[in-house]
């Protein structure tokens, strides 16, 4: 946004310095060969959100010991730290209620739906792209999870996540500890800070990625101004809950609402392989937040599980 035209005020103050710049915040020069035969030059950048690890964890990844790759649990858990410090599932305090017999199942369903979809490769997939310079002309190749993987992956997602159909998704479930946990004669006020932990945080990551969260915290740690970081966050230009119904409902699970919204899309390859990237971003964020959120509900029925 330009400034706007008017006379300098005498009486204003000086403008803050501008914030230091960092080794992280700049690209390398990269020099051409000098004869003439070309050649290839691999570099690699550490992006904001990353520079802030490792981050110690307040617990294990939830439901790590079932990944493909735990490390990918571990990767994403640290920016859920650094970002939420949510508190330790296990420590939920134990449900003393009787609970009804329907309330039950639709809570271990979530949980049997979380460890299902754990051992996806979707889960523990890292993703990335390669960018590609020749003879000036700059390409970008998406490393991607298979389709039927992406496929089975977004389907159990949209269970645990917004279901239309009827399945216990995350607002369901919650909704059902928060009644148990209000009339609980002892500790209903810690059980029910630590249900509305876990809902902001959902909330937050409904609206911006985990990644475009941490990034951002970065740039404001280091003194950006609101516009500074508007210029420089990554995932800025992401809303989660508008690109995870865009592919959903436009090509993965149903092709009707928005499919010809991603038909427009998918004819520009480059495009749409940055928007399944952001898609995928956003979904790992919000699904390690239902592994959490499981654990709290094992927690929860600790005492009704003997």
């Amino acid at each position: 946004m330009g400034k706007k035209p008017g006379r300098k005020s005498q009486n204003r103050p000086p403008k803050p310095a501008a914030p230091p710049k960092r080794q992280r915040q700049s690209l390398p020069e990269i020099q051409a060969p000098r004869n003439g035969n070309g050649g290839t030059v691999t570099a690699t950048f550490v992006t904001h959100q990353d520079s802030i690890l490792p981050v110690p964890l307040k617990f294990p990844p939830p439901l790590a010991h079932l990944a493909a790759d735990p490390s990918a649990f571990e990767y994403n858990w640290q920016h859920l730290t650094y970002a939420f410090h949510l508190p330790d599932p296990a420590t939920f305090a134990p449900l003393t209620q009787k609970i009804s017999a329907e309330d039950r199942r639709n809570l271990l369903r979530f949980v049997q739906v979380c460890e299902k979809t754990a051992g996806y490769t979707v889960v523990s997939h890292k993703g990335g792209a390669t960018l590609k310079m020749e003879r000036g002309e700059a390409t970008v190749e998406f490393e991607q999870a298979d389709d039927e993987d992406t496929v089975g992956f977004s389907v159990r997602f949209r269970q645990l996540h917004k279901s239309s159909v009827g399945d216990p998704d995350f607002e369901n479930v919650a909704n059902i500890l928060a009644k148990y946990s209000k009339n609980e004669a002892d500790g209903a006020d810690e059980r029910m800070a630590a249900l509305s932990e876990w809902r902001k945080t959902r909330g937050a990551l409904m609206n911006r990625p985990l990644q475009n969260i941490v990034c951002r915290m970065v740039l404001e740690k280091d003194g950006y101004t609101p516009d500074k970081i508007a210029e420089h966050e990554m995932y800025g230009d992401v809303n989660p809950n508008d690109i995870i119904n865009l592919f959903n409902y436009g090509e993965l699970i149903h092709f009707g609402q928005r499919s010809e919204e991603y038909d427009e899309l998918a004819e520009d390859p480059e495009k749409q392989g940055f928007k399944h990237h952001d898609f995928i971003t956003s979904m790992l964020g919000l699904i390690h937040v239902y592994f959490g959120f499981s654990r709290v509900i094992v927690a929860a029925l600790a005492s009704q599980m003997r």
